[in-house]
């Protein structure tokens, strides 16, 4: 019998475990894998660690990077500074289990290689059934907060509307390359165009001694590896890469239709991925995870003080990450839907004028300067300046 019961040992699960054990309430973890942080199906990047009151250190961090550079279908390149943050490409399989190690030492029991297949609501509680060496097993919870990811199933299990729709969901392959020429071992550099990446991007993010060279794709004509391997040998990096090679190959799934209708039911939460708490524009999701992960564990916790985990109380979830985040959630969901629209031919014309270097990107006032200079944009962007 457990106060507290996550399932996932992703950031967003050890977050919520983390907070949840800080306030006093018993929590479980459980990770169906047997080593948290594998396998790694992302880009690493995180935009800040300070947020989270927690130290950059050489253990995790592998790059600390200041912005990025976008080039359009034809190689127009416009360079975004971030002088007023840094962000951070960090090495998930360490960077995962500091975040579960974080959480044990705060009170978190934690439990490998235990995959939850079942959930049952048994009066105020839920019963929660685990698979673990081959034995089946029931553990009991007061809260369960479901962060398993974009397959996650846990959601559904418990009542709500999660199911993600597979054309929503960016199909991504990723080299871990060492002898990678980059433009800037402090800048990120991101691909544009319907060639290379069709409704995603491709990326080279820097990562000390090797890059992360990748891309995600929403289109069913070919796998995303073999556009992958058509980038490294055609794009306007392919000189860069010519001495590259791989030393870990990565694949994962996206979500980018934005958050699920509802994240909580009667002592339920479902976080991260799978609750769509990613950019629909650029598919990063550990800060968000991360951060309401935090909220999560942090209502759980006060919860379970209350003696009180129904709808009711537990709504101050979804009331409180919807403040912080909802917003620039569906606003980078219009912007994912204007540049899927866009020929490649518009893509360049957009990185025209955008011009060759800004800084922040404020998204809305980016939109009127891109009006101002090249008017014929105006159907796709007229109803984000009414």
């Amino acid at each position: 019998m457990y106060d507290v019961i996550v399932i996932g040992a992703g950031p967003a699960g050890s977050m919520a475990s983390y907070y949840a054990a800080k306030s006093g309430a018993k929590t479980l973890l459980v990770e169906k894998s047997q080593e948290i942080g594998e396998p790694v199906r992302c880009a690493e990047a995180i935009q800040s660690l300070e947020d989270f009151g927690i130290k950059p250190s050489d253990e995790f961090v592998r790059s600390v990077v200041v912005g990025g550079y976008l080039f359009s279908p034809s190689g127009n390149k416009v360079i975004v500074r971030q002088d007023k943050t840094k962000g951070y490409v960090v090495e998930r399989k360490i960077f995962d289990k500091y975040l579960a190690i974080r959480a044990a030492k705060a009170g978190a029991k934690i439990r490998v290689k235990t995959n939850a297949i079942g959930l049952e609501r048994d009066g105020d509680y839920w019963n929660v059934i685990v698979e673990h060496l081959g034995e089946e097993k029931v553990v009991r919870g007061k809260i369960v907060i479901a962060c398993d990811g974009v397959e996650s199933n846990m959601a559904e299990l418990a009542g709500l509307k999660a199911k993600k729709n597979p054309m929503e969901v960016c199909s991504c392959a990723e080299y871990e390359m060492v002898n990678v020429e980059l433009l800037n071992k402090n800048m990120m550099e991101f691909y544009f165009g319907n060639n290379i990446a069709p409704g995603g991007y491709a990326w080279i993010f820097p990562k000390g001694e090797t890059a992360n060279v990748g891309l995600g794709v929403r289109d069913k004509k070919k796998k995303a590896i073999d556009y992958l391997h058509d980038f490294i040998e055609n794009s306007l990096a392919k000189d860069r890469l010519k001495n590259a090679t791989p030393v870990e190959f990565k694949v994962g799934g996206a979500p980018v239709s934005g958050p699920i209708e509802k994240t909580y039911t009667d002592g339920f939460m479902v976080v991260g991925d799978a609750a769509g708490q990613i950019s629909p524009l650029t598919g990063g999701g550990i800060y968000l995870a991360m951060d309401c992960g935090r909220i999560a564990g942090e209502v759980a916790g006060k919860a379970v003080k209350l003696g009180k985990w129904d709808e009711e109380v537990i709504k101050e979830y979804e009331i409180r990450w919807k403040e912080k985040h909802y917003e620039y959630l569906m606003n980078h969901l219009k912007y994912r839907k204007i540049l899927e629209k866009m020929s490649d031919d518009e893509l360049d014309i957009l990185a025209e004028a955008l011009g060759e270097e800004i800084e922040d990107i404020d998204l809305k006032k980016f939109v009127k300067t891109i009006l101002k200079k090249k008017p014929s944009l105006i159907k796709y962007f007229k109803d984000l300046i009414s």
